[in-house]
């Protein structure tokens, strides 16, 4: 079963397609690329801790009227990739051995990475991780400063379960109405059979790896990375997260900030995102 997307104004210049490769461990992982013919930018999407590549479909279409492919790679234990184990993940270096994997595969020597809310921490990541043939970084409302965060009793249970193996699954600190307060997209989200709401310990340690990796090389990005906030984010933390990325070398960072906007601008601003991230793509170097 395909997983769920929001229907698109489809653009002539776009193709759908479905396809898998090896990721590390030789686990087999699906993924989705909305191609643009012709193509001028191929990007790489990684998507936020509940949600798949079907959120962002929409925008992934527009941007292919503006020649970008888009690769919309679901992560192990999300979407396409759901089973066997919903919400786990060995490791972070599991995680970036995946996308690793899955530019090699794809032949991609010129990429754009972009990472929308979680999906910012590896895409970031994997940039720090594999440097060469990044083009840019596109990060839209990125998770990398979170305002949500477990309780407490939740992390003395996810410290339990990690000296048991850290296979038990904790509920994702996101309600619905935190993505947006526009009914038409909160009823896709709620509604959304592939939606995450649970995530394993080990996934978690996971994430903090990555938090480490990113607040220790952040200063060494030699690319552009283009930041996207939503003034009425409940998720992430604006201020906090513009001081994580003020450590780029200068000269890196452009940021756009929607003010009106909850954290899921790719639903509710999907064509100002488009027009913003094609300008930003113009003005990098190939």
């Amino acid at each position: 079963m395909g997983e769920p997307v929001l229907v698109a104004a489809r653009s002539d210049a776009a193709r759908s397609e479905l396809d898998a490769y090896e990721g590390a461990g030789g686990r087999r992982l699906r993924y989705r690329v909305i191609r643009a013919e012709p193509e001028r930018h191929a990007l790489l999407y990684v998507h936020g801790i509940e949600s798949h590549g079907g959120w962002f479909v929409p925008a992934a279409e527009g941007l292919a009227a503006c020649g970008c492919t888009t690769y919309l790679v679901d992560r192990r234990g999300s979407g396409l990739n759901r089973e066997p184990h919903p919400g786990d993940a060995a490791s972070a270096a599991e995680l970036l051995e995946d996308v690793r994997r899955l530019r090699s595969h794809a032949g991609l020597e010129s990429v754009v990475l972009v990472g929308l809310s979680w999906g910012g921490k590896l895409a970031l990541a994997a940039a720090l991780d594999q440097p060469e043939g990044v083009r840019a970084v596109v990060l839209v409302t990125p998770g990398l400063v979170p305002r949500v965060d477990l309780t407490w009793a939740q992390r003395a249970g996810v410290a339990l379960s990690l000296a048991a193996g850290g296979r038990a699954r904790f509920h994702v600190p996101i309600e619905p109405e935190m993505f947006t307060k526009t009914p038409r997209y909160l009823d896709y989200i709620e509604h959304d059979p592939l939606r995450l709401e649970r995530v394993t310990a080990r996934f978690l340690l996971a994430i903090r790896s990555l938090d480490r990796a990113i607040r220790a090389r952040i200063h060494t990005l030699p690319v552009p990375v283009l930041l996207f906030l939503a003034g009425n984010d409940r998720i992430i933390d604006n201020g906090r997260t513009r001081e994580l990325l003020d450590r780029l070398p200068s000269g890196l960072l452009r940021v756009r900030v929607y003010e009106e906007a909850t954290h899921s601008i790719q639903f509710e601003e999907t064509e100002r995102l488009v027009r913003d991230v094609d300008r930003f793509l113009e003005e990098v170097p190939c």
